[in-house]
């Protein structure tokens, strides 16, 4: 968007990475993962003199589950366990590393991963283990009610 002042004009960049939005990381460990941008900062700080964001996402995605393994078997019920279980990741990105989709959460969704979010979740491992534990369950139960973003539990094909 522009803003003119008399002779001037201001171009002002808008802001499309917002909290909550499905992004696809480049570089990376992760690169090609999908994840939950979670908080951005625009302000340079001395150890990170760039635009950066914190992202929740899926390391390892579930596994189809196919008709013959609905089997109301103890040991089919335990493979559908084993086999929709969500290995989430927690990680500082700097913005060039992401590509942005049309596709976003919930808000109620990013409340609960933020409300879990602290200062330590990077410096301490404890911290950030419980951080990944409560991760893992709010998008196992998303995956579980089956609705809203079921794209960003998919593997990503192209």
């Amino acid at each position: 968007s522009t803003q003119s002042t008399g002779k001037h004009r201001i171009e002002t960049m808008v802001k499309f990475l917002k909290d909550g939005k499905i992004v696809v990381l480049l570089q990376g460990r992760y690169a090609g993962k999908k994840a939950v941008i979670l908080k951005t900062m625009e302000d340079n700080h001395k150890e990170r003199p760039y635009g950066h964001c914190v992202v929740v996402g899926v390391a390892k995605s579930p596994l189809p589950i196919s008709r013959a393994m609905c089997k109301p078997t103890p040991k089919m019920k335990k493979l559908v366990k084993k086999r929709s279980t969500i290995k989430p990741f927690v990680k500082m990105v700097n913005f060039t590393h992401v590509m942005p989709t049309r596709y976003s959460v919930e808000s109620s969704m990013t409340k609960t991963l933020k409300a879990t979010l602290s200062a330590d979740t990077f410096s301490d491992p404890t911290v950030k283990t419980r951080f990944l534990k409560n991760a893992q369950q709010v998008f196992q139960a998303k995956y579980q009610e089956g609705e809203g973003q079921k794209w960003l539990f998919e593997k990503l094909r192209f």
